[in-house]
């Protein structure tokens, strides 16, 4: 169900905000594709160092990487909406944690079956978060336009996808066989369902 949570978030949630910010989809969809180049180079890079002996599999630290990448952008996003007034800010706020939920429940989820402890898995969970009102007061702080937020919405959503398809999808493979071999198909339509109408909620408020 995560890697459906994910795609429903970086493509009903996160790349229309950056389409809403008015760039032209051009751009947002380039700004997703070079999200996606940079966490390829920075998976390189992770194989590239001393094999982990605790069990932790690379593509939970890929996953805690996205998620991180996932929250500064809700930050981005939030600073945004406040820069509009106090109505839309809070709006985006209540949309932010509505949709986030679901989501952070099932990521902590994915690194638990990933190699992580639920405690530690429950603490970088936690971690992360942190990255979002940290990323909003520096964006107010720094007064980025509307185009900039929008480069860095579309950034986040290439990254997004990337750790559903590239990390969590191929770490479901060995797990399905059997009876249980259309469990990832299943699960991720269960999940693009359910942010498809988180999505609905969002846009009719």
């Amino acid at each position: 169900m995560a890697i459906g949570l994910l795609l429903g978030d970086a493509l009903l949630h996160v790349l229309p905000h950056a389409l809403e910010a008015g760039n032209p989809a051009e751009s947002a969809l380039l700004a997703a594709a070079f999200g996606i180049v940079i966490l390829i180079a920075i998976e390189s890079a992770l194989r590239g160092l001393r094999p982990s002996t605790s069990g932790v599999l690379p593509a939970a630290r890929m996953a805690v990487v996205g998620d991180l990448v996932h929250h500064a952008i809700d930050g981005v996003i939030l600073a945004g909406a406040f820069a509009a007034g106090p109505a839309a800010g809070y709006a985006a706020l209540l949309a932010i944690a509505i949709h986030e939920v679901p989501r952070e429940m099932s990521g902590a989820g994915a690194l638990v079956a990933l190699g992580y402890t639920p405690g530690r898995a429950f603490v970088l969970s936690v971690g992360v978060a942190l990255a979002v009102p940290a990323t909003t007061l520096l964006v107010q702080a720094l007064s980025l336009s509307s185009q900039s937020i929008s480069t860095v919405s579309a950034f986040a959503a290439g990254t997004i996808m990337y750790v559903a398809l590239a990390n969590l999808l191929p770490a479901a493979w060995p797990l399905s066989n059997g009876t249980r071999r259309y469990a990832p198909a299943l699960g991720a339509m269960a999940g693009l369902t359910f942010m498809a109408w988180l999505a609905r909620i969002e846009h009719h408020h």
